[in-house]
């Protein structure tokens, strides 16, 4: 009796671990992958801008460019950046290296300059172009104009 209690005990722990499943991982969707990839592309880059702020500030004293590094600003009749909004786009390129496609957006008030698009598209070809001289791809970069926002500035914005 002994002997056959121990043979059913050994048999219905041999089968419990026979019956172990490994779990099944469902299969990843493309959409899914490619907006956490974008999501990890946009941290890294948010990072490299956080990073060159802060050598701009070091460098600078400038601590303007810390509210938002993204902003570049011009003088109100002028598309020539300074020496010091040059050293920041200088020091936001590296960052963007990574970005999928970035989006320069010239501004100019339309109420205090005559011909605000102009400026504004100046302002941005400005950027842009200090962009591809530090290793932007011309190809991943965007100009946009605005003129109905009191500012005289270029942003710098990106997607994943």
């Amino acid at each position: 009796m002994l002997y056959r209690f121990t043979l059913l005990a050994a048999c219905s722990l041999l089968l419990g671990c026979a019956n172990t499943r490994k779990p099944v991982t469902p299969p990843i969707d493309p959409a899914t992958a490619q907006a956490q990839e974008s999501r990890a592309i946009a941290v890294k880059v948010a990072a490299g801008v956080e990073q060159a702020t802060a050598k701009v500030v070091e460098a600078t004293g400038n601590k303007s460019v810390v509210s938002d590094p993204t902003l570049v600003p011009f003088d109100k009749m002028s598309a020539k950046l300074t020496p010091i909004t040059e050293q920041q786009v200088r020091a936001l390129a590296p960052a963007l290296v990574i970005a999928k496609q970035i989006i320069v957006t010239g501004y100019c008030d339309r109420r205090e300059v005559g011909n605000a698009p102009a400026a504004a598209k100046a302002r941005a070809e400005t950027v842009k172009k200090l962009l591809v001289d530090n290793g932007i791809a011309a190809n991943r970069i965007v100009t946009k104009i605005e003129t109905q926002q009191r500012l005289h500035a270029v942003r710098v914005t990106f997607s994943g």
